[in-house]
């Protein structure tokens, strides 16, 4: 007896996997900075912003086989600094081959941190929630400032 195989189609699901995987990743990452940008859900302390650069700087770019497939930083129009520097950071950081990098451009970040402020804490915390509840891949977590 001969069995005769047909995986036409199997391409297409796994790229449509691959697209739902992405989709998810990037609705985690844009959650994790923009909770950060608004409320303190960790155990550090909240900054007190006079500038509010660092308020909005944080960012996020989802990586997909070592390429940036989406970049987050939604600073607003009086920050475009503030956003230059993280969009610059993350394109020219080290990053996994596979996962979300989340990170704060501005100079200070890792000072304020240091002194036990919520710099990047809250957007971590809220990243890996979302990553274990909505992604069922092994995908690296990483933040960086």
């Amino acid at each position: 007896m001969k069995i005769k195989k047909d995986l036409s189609g199997l391409d297409s699901f796994i790229q449509e996997v691959e697209d739902e995987i992405n989709q998810d990743l990037i609705d985690a990452a844009h959650k994790a900075v923009d909770t950060q940008k608004v409320r303190n859900e960790s155990s550090k302390k909240t900054y007190e912003n006079h500038t509010w650069n660092l308020r909005n700087a944080p960012g996020a770019a989802v990586v997909r086989n070592g390429e940036i497939i989406d970049l987050y930083v939604p600073a607003d129009g009086e920050h475009s600094e503030a956003k230059a520097k993280t969009e610059d950071l993350i394109k020219s950081g080290k990053f996994p081959q596979n996962g979300i990098v989340v990170a704060d451009g501005m100079e200070y970040a890792s000072f304020v941190s240091s002194k036990g402020f919520d710099v990047l804490d809250t957007a971590s915390h809220v990243l890996e929630r979302e990553v274990k509840e909505n992604v069922t891949t092994n995908i690296k977590v990483k933040w960086q400032d």
